[in-house]
């Protein structure tokens, strides 16, 4: 008893008091928690390593890898923004723990016999502290894991307790001789999951001196909740052996000198089954556990962030005084809250916001120039375009400067024949409920334009361009070159076929250049001859080339692109391609073509690039949509009508499933649209083939 009198007497000079709670961390803004970490680094790391400059650089690159590593490798700052944390659950008597407990200290051998893992944790200079403060550091870590994984809130939530649950279980076992977990094939025994990718359950736990070789635990290849469950439980039994096995080394504290505990096993045990006597207790650890590390998780990945966004180069640390003299380059603006934000003022961008603000749907849109609008020409819409439009209620703005074609006409742009077409009157409109309209692609921009300034729900940013997006455990950041930031629930990136934002998705580098050009403009109506075809939309197609006409803006203007492919290599420079080669192409055709190319405005060249589809739209709170998520060929004229579709079914997943079940969001928006955009982005590529065939085969696909 006068030992462990001892213990708690000398355990009061370790428990001291401030006013900074794990709360108050969360709240203080940017430029004060990275002037805390500059101090924390230039105490600890760089104190240390301040004679080793290539230990320091090795550090430096180490934890830069992800805010798991980062995390992991710094127990000083985690112990420093704890130790003074206001806690429910008191522990009275102090223990002998780890010190330093994450994932990276635990490694596993394969049993010779069994072939099962045996887990053992790697030795540490032991502390005399609270036991929970090893189950916080662990439990954070877990945390750090299932948010990168994207796991949802209640699904970290429910890793944590049992985690939490599994500690006391094994803890309060009438022997820890006991703290052998058996697996069991009781399919009512809860929490019997699927095993781990590249861990078994172990039969066997503890600390064991014998000859094998020890592998890390894998957390990358933890993909399911499961996974990561299984794991918390197996780290919790290996964490209770720990607390209570017999200690022998020394424990020395600096506020606590020459303090020795030797072979206190029994004190230490009954000191954590103390604290754990009661459900009541047991339920306000479990709570207080859970709660810390979802917190602490989260300010694990802004420290990170913050840190490696500011001190990118180990090279600027000579020293702590460097360190703390470093000039941050810009102020860090305190971040913008934000439910839902759109990058990208194209037609995608204004469908998606106009899509969810007829829903009631707040959302936020930024454009990175200076003024929002659409440099183009004609373009088409097919009834499934049409038909979006209508819902989203600017259907009679569009077709009010709309031209209604009667027929879609294909023609050999050599020969001059007729050689098919589709008509486009009564039947087609009965068919599929809506008409094929072609228009100005400015006037359906004015249109999303109009009714997103209309909105209350919409609010819209120019000269904003995004310079990187940072996943945090319940957020997702975004900031911009000028500094401004956001702190998102979820982002669209609708910012086109050259999207900034597609890498952080699958960085499956540029677009790639078919070899195709495009050249295109609009002449007043009174210059073309009537015998152009006015009424109509007309595919002039040739071997490697072809010619699109036809009458926009109420019939005032006449719309033409002649697309051909370069004899030249395509390179980032606009010397293939060029109107020489056009010229050349399109000599060969027929009288009308070659009359329409004198016509043809030139001041608009547009190399044409595909990208192959995706099978997965989304990344944390990230997703993708329109061109930036499935840019496809003109051929089909469906890019304008697929983006639509896009922010009409994204909204509707979000209506049916709420901002707190993102993933579920995403996964029924990727299973909607990604075979149907797959297809359509099939059948372009398709027409274009068809389209640029020579002779026989021409005439073989129009048969």
């Amino acid at each position: 008893m006068e030992e462990h009198s001892s213990l708690r007497d000398n355990f009061k000079y370790v428990r001291m008091h401030s006013a900074t709670s794990i709360n108050e961390i969360l709240e203080i803004n940017d430029i004060q928690r990275l002037e805390h970490l500059a101090r924390m680094f230039a105490k600890y790391q760089m104190a240390g390593k301040r004679y080793e400059t290539k230990a320091w650089h090795v550090y430096f690159r180490r934890i830069a890898a992800n805010p798991i590593v980062f995390y992991q490798n710094n127990a000083a700052l985690f112990y420093e923004d704890n130790q003074y944390e206001s806690e429910k659950f008191e522990v009275t008597d102090p223990t002998l723990i780890h010190g330093d407990l994450h994932i990276g200290q635990f490694h596993y051998y394969l049993d010779d016999i069994s072939g099962e893992r045996v887990f053992s944790v790697r030795q540490h200079k032991k502390k005399l502290a609270p036991f929970t403060w090893d189950l916080k550091r662990l439990a954070a870590n877990l945390a750090l894991i299932a948010y990168r994984q994207c796991f949802s809130d209640n699904e970290i939530s429910e890793i944590l307790e049992v985690f939490a649950q599994q500690y006391i279980r094994s803890v309060l076992l009438p022997c820890k001789n006991m703290l052998i977990r058996k697996i069991s094939h009781d399919i009512k025994q809860s929490h019997q999951l699927e095993p781990l990718p590249l861990q078994k359950q172990c039969s066997v736990i503890g600390s064991l001196k014998v000859e094998h070789r020890m592998h890390e635990i894998d957390w990358q290849s933890i993909d399911s909740v499961k996974s990561l469950m299984i794991l918390a439980e197996q780290l919790a039994i290996i964490t209770a052996h720990l607390h209570c096995q017999p200690p022998i080394t020394v424990c020395s504290m600096q506020d606590v000198p020459n303090l020795m505990i030797e072979n206190n096993a029994d004190c230490c045990t009954r000191a954590i089954q103390t604290s754990l006597n009661s459900y009541v207790k047991q339920r306000q650890l479990i709570d207080e556990i859970r709660l810390f590390a979802i917190m602490y998780a989260e300010i694990a990945e802004r420290d990170y962030q913050l840190f490696f966004k500011n001190f990118r180069n180990e090279r600027i640390f000579k020293g702590p005084d460097t360190l703390m003299n470093t000039q941050i380059q810009h102020p860090l603006a305190n971040a913008r809250r934000v439910a839902i934000l759109i990058v990208g003022g194209g037609i995608g961008g204004m469908a998606t916001a106009l899509s969810f603000a007829r829903a009631g749907i707040r959302v936020r849109l930024l454009e990175k120039n200076t003024e929002l609008g659409e440099v183009g020409a004609g373009m088409q819409l097919a009834p499934n375009c049409s038909r979006l439009l209508d819902r989203l209620g600017i259907l009679q703005k569009v077709q009010a400067n709309a031209v209604f074609p009667k027929q879609i006409v294909w023609m050999d742009a050599l020969s001059g024949e007729r050689l098919t077409c589709i008509d486009l009157g009564k039947k087609f409109i009965k068919t599929f409920g809506y008409p094929y309209i072609v228009v100005h692609r400015a006037d359906l921009f004015q249109a999303l334009h109009q009714a997103c300034l209309e909105s209350s729900m919409v609010t819209m940013e120019t000269n904003r361009t995004v310079t990187s997006v940072d996943e945090r455990p319940k957020s997702i950041m975004v900031e911009c070159a000028d500094g401004m930031r956001y702190d998102c629930d979820m982002v669209v990136a609708a910012d086109g076929l050259w999207s900034s934002l597609r890498k952080f998705v699958c960085d499956d580098g540029p677009p790639i250049s078919v070899g195709y050009v495009t050249y295109r403009g609009t002449i007043k109506i009174d210059q073309v001859s009537k015998e152009a075809g006015l009424e109509n939309v007309q595919f002039w197609i040739g071997p490697n080339m072809h010619l699109v006409q036809y009458p926009i803006r109420r019939g005032e203007l006449f719309n033409q692109a002649a697309v051909f492919k370069s004899k030249r290599l395509p390179d980032d420079t606009d010397r293939w391609g060029t109107k020489e080669e056009l010229n050349e192409t399109f000599g060969v055709g027929c009288e009308h073509v070659k009359n329409a190319l004198e016509l043809l405005q030139t001041n608009f060249r547009w190399p044409v690039y595909d990208r192959n589809p995706l099978s997965k739209w989304s990344r944390g709170r990230l997703v993708l949509l329109g061109d930036a998520a499935h840019p496809m060929l003109q051929y089909a004229a469906q890019g304008a009508a697929q983006a639509l579709e896009d922010a009409w079914a994204l909204t509707a997943a979000y209506k049916k499933h709420g901002p707190s079940k993102i993933n579920a969001i995403f996964r029924e928006y990727e299973q909607e649209r990604i075979p149907r955009s797959s297809k359509v982005v099939q059948f372009a590529r398709d027409i274009g083939i068809y389209a640029h065939q020579n002779g026989m085969e021409k005439m073989f696909c129009f048969m």
